[in-house]
């Protein structure tokens, strides 16, 4: 692969860190519209970055692929960012749907088996078992 292609792929790869980060703002201000219409651009991004980097969703052999050059090693950095931006927006996502669930809960009025909710180290709700429920207490 060229050199244009990995300035091409870096491009996009900017492109998606800069889409990421406006997802990010949208879901901190709950502008699901604006989160929405963030979508198919993002698609549109990540299938442009696969037909250029030749990546896909079948294996293949790690020791051979294009990428394994040191050329792409700014675009495989670059990628990797992506990922932790997208794995954060995951969280948020994640964090604000546990919450409405539970207001949604507390609206519908508690039942006999609530219980305490606890975020773990990743941001994942984790229902502790020794806790007692708000009707135990």
């Amino acid at each position: 692969m060229s050199e244009t292609t990995v300035s091409q792929a870096e491009a996009r790869a900017a492109r998606l860190a800069r889409l990421l980060a406006e997802e990010f703002e949208a879901l901190k201000t709950q502008n699901i519209d604006a989160f929405e219409a963030l979508q198919p651009g993002k698609a549109a991004l990540l299938g442009e970055l696969s037909a250029l980097t030749g990546v896909s969703d079948k294996v293949v052999d790690p020791d051979n692929h294009p990428l394994q050059d040191a050329m792409w090693d700014s675009f495989k950095q670059q990628m990797a960012a992506c990922r932790d931006a997208h794995h954060r927006n995951e969280i948020l996502i994640s964090r604000q749907l546990d919450a409405i669930r539970g207001t949604i809960a507390a609206l519908q009025g508690a039942t006999g088996q609530a219980s305490v909710e606890v975020y773990d180290r990743l941001g994942k709700l984790s229902r502790s078992r020794r806790a007692r429920g708000y009707n135990e207490a």
